[in-house]
């Protein structure tokens, strides 16, 4: 070999280490552009996440607290709704009972039927008051019929009388 060669090889490696050199340094700089690129899309992605996360989550609260709302809300509306129609059917019944004497024929007082029971079997939880209001007394006529005193007490199984004696 002569010197020219070595020399020629010498310069070759040189520039050919060089142009490795180059070829390094923009192929890190374009794999540090490219992960920069993805950190900057996985924040994106992750704030955006966590955005549908929260909101999701609030809306969520929010339908939970509307339904508890709601069912509160049809309770009241069926308990008014019941009211109405007790306080309906009142009026209608005063005003059956207020309307004038020509409309309406008089009502002939007729014998209470075989069918109406004359004593009444104490059950377990049934008071006076509850007893009277189911047969149209007062719990002064049960006491009356049944000679009971205003501090007697009922028990389960006593035999209340229903008509006068």
């Amino acid at each position: 070999m002569t010197e020219k060669d070595f020399v020629w090889r010498d310069n070759y490696s040189r520039n050919s280490n060089n142009e490795e050199v180059n070829v390094e340094r923009h192929e890190n700089a374009n794999y540090e552009a490219a992960l920069e690129a993805n950190r900057q899309k996985l924040a994106r992605f992750l704030k955006i996440t966590a955005a549908v996360l929260a909101v999701s989550i609030i809306l969520l609260t929010v339908l939970i607290f509307n339904s508890r709302n709601l069912a509160d809300k049809n309770i009241i509306t069926s308990k008014l709704d019941q009211a109405i129609e007790e306080m309906e059917r009142e009026r209608r019944a005063i005003a059956t009972q207020n309307a004038s004497p020509q409309k309406t024929p008089p009502t002939e007082q007729k014998e209470p039927e075989a069918s109406t029971p004359k004593v009444h079997k104490v059950l377990p939880g049934e008071s006076l008051a509850r007893i009277s209001r189911y047969y149209g007394l007062t719990v002064h006529q049960l006491r009356e019929y049944n000679n009971l005193e205003s501090d007697s007490i009922i028990h389960p199984g006593d035999v209340l009388r229903l008509t006068p004696p």
